[in-house]
């Protein structure tokens, strides 16, 4: 515990200084782009390679903090821990996998309109049909991100054997910090790459689609997250963690 909470505050304050005030200014900078009557994929799309990248660098900067904490596991915990992965497995199968085609679809609809709802209050029929169409395009990854998932959890596992060994359980634990996409078999890789193309042209289209209420909402919780990013990216480490829920 005492060795969390301090690498904790040492990554609190560090996100603090780099990340935070960034995403304020992205925040701010997609405020301005959504000002616009109209937008487009293209437009979209630096904004996910912004949060691709900062999830990158929050994975490697975590690593060398993961592998002190998962070295001091006892065996008890490594159990727990296998025992959490495998009741993870079934509640995300149950969640996502579970059930006909049409009732997969059905649920990923709803949650892609919770998502949604959020950011724009109550969407429109016509906001509404265009999800489902492009629920209906999207190819099917959900097996293949399901065992990705196994796939390094179970390295992960396996590395926690040799945790005793510095050298051997540092090489093993850095690739698992790194990006992933490497390991997917291709057909996931262009699987996620399509649905990925589809996803971005569905946001442009449902904002093209808002109507003037739906884009006052949008903006009014865009400014309210830029102004907490804003106030969290002065803060202190203990404060931040607080205002975290830490």
């Amino acid at each position: 515990r005492s060795v969390f909470d301090a690498r904790l505050a040492a990554r609190l304050d560090w996100h603090c200084r780099t990340h935070v005030p960034e995403y304020a200014a992205t925040l701010r900078e997609a405020r301005t782009l959504l000002a616009r009557e109209t937008v487009d994929a293209a437009q979209l799309a630096p904004f996910l390679v912004r949060g691709e990248a900062w999830w990158a660098e929050v994975l490697a900067e975590l690593e060398p903090d993961a592998r002190v904490l998962l070295a001091g596991l006892t065996n008890e915990q490594i159990d727990e821990l296998r025992q959490a992965f495998a009741r993870g497995e079934r509640e995300s199968r149950k969640e996502f996998a579970d059930g006909s085609a049409a009732e997969q679809d059905a649920a990923r609809v709803k949650r892609m309109e919770k998502r949604l709802q959020r950011w724009f209050g109550r969407l429109t029929p016509t906001q509404r049909e265009r999800i489902a169409a492009w629920s209906a395009e999207l190819s099917p990854t959900t097996e293949a991100w399901l065992a990705q998932r196994t796939r390094w959890q179970g390295a992960l596992l396996e590395a926690l054997q040799v945790r005793a060994d510095d050298a051997a359980f540092a090489a093993r634990i850095a690739p698992l910090f790194a990006p992933q996409q490497a390991h997917w078999p291709p057909a996931y890789r262009d699987g996620v790459a399509r649905n990925r193309v589809l996803t971005l042209a569905l946001l442009a289209d449902v904002f093209n689609l808002a109507p003037a209420a739906q884009r006052q909402h949008l903006d009014r919780e865009l400014d309210a997250l830029a102004a907490q990013f804003e106030s969290l990216a002065c803060a202190a480490p203990a404060r931040l963690s607080a205002a975290l829920g830490r």
